[in-house]
C-alpha cells in the first residue's frame, strides 16, 4: 500500500535514477517544472514529494515517473481517502454534487 513516505520514496528513486547523474539537475528540473531548485532537491532526497500541479509537470518531463505512477494507480497500491485530508477536513461530511433546478451546487 502506497502511503507518503513510500509515494517521496518513489519519486527520490526515480528522479535520482533519471537526473541524477546531471550537473545541476536540480535546477534544470525545477526550471522546466516551475519550482524552485530547494523543492527538487527536497524531492531527490525523499523529504517531500511533489503535489497536485508539481506532480502533473514532473509526470510531463518524466516518463519514468509518470509510468510508475500510472502503475501505482492501476494496481490500486493508492490506499483509499483517509479520515481526514492534509487541511484537517473530515473526508465523510464532503458531500458529493446535488442536482437542483438543473444546476449542480455543491455544499
Amino acid at each position: 500500500m502506497m502511503d507518503a513516505a513510500t509515494y517521496a520514496d518513489t519519486v527520490s528513486e526515480i528522479l535520482r535514477r533519471n537526473y541524477g547523474h546531471l550537473r545541476h539537475a536540480a535546477k534544470q528540473l525545477a526550471r522546466s517544472v516551475g519550482t524552485s531548485p530547494r523543492t527538487v532537491e527536497n524531492w531527490f532526497a525523499g523529504i517531500n514529494a511533489p503535489r497536485g500541479a508539481e506532480l502533473i509537470r514532473l509526470m510531463q518531463q518524466c516518463d519514468d515517473l509518470r509510468d510508475e505512477i500510472f502503475r501505482i494507480v492501476e494496481e490500486g497500491q493508492c490506499p483509499k481517502a483517509s479520515a481526514s485530508t492534509s487541511d484537517g477536513v473530515d473526508l465523510a461530511t464532503i458531500p458529493g454534487p446535488q442536482e437542483h433546478s438543473g444546476w449542480v451546487f455543491y455544499r
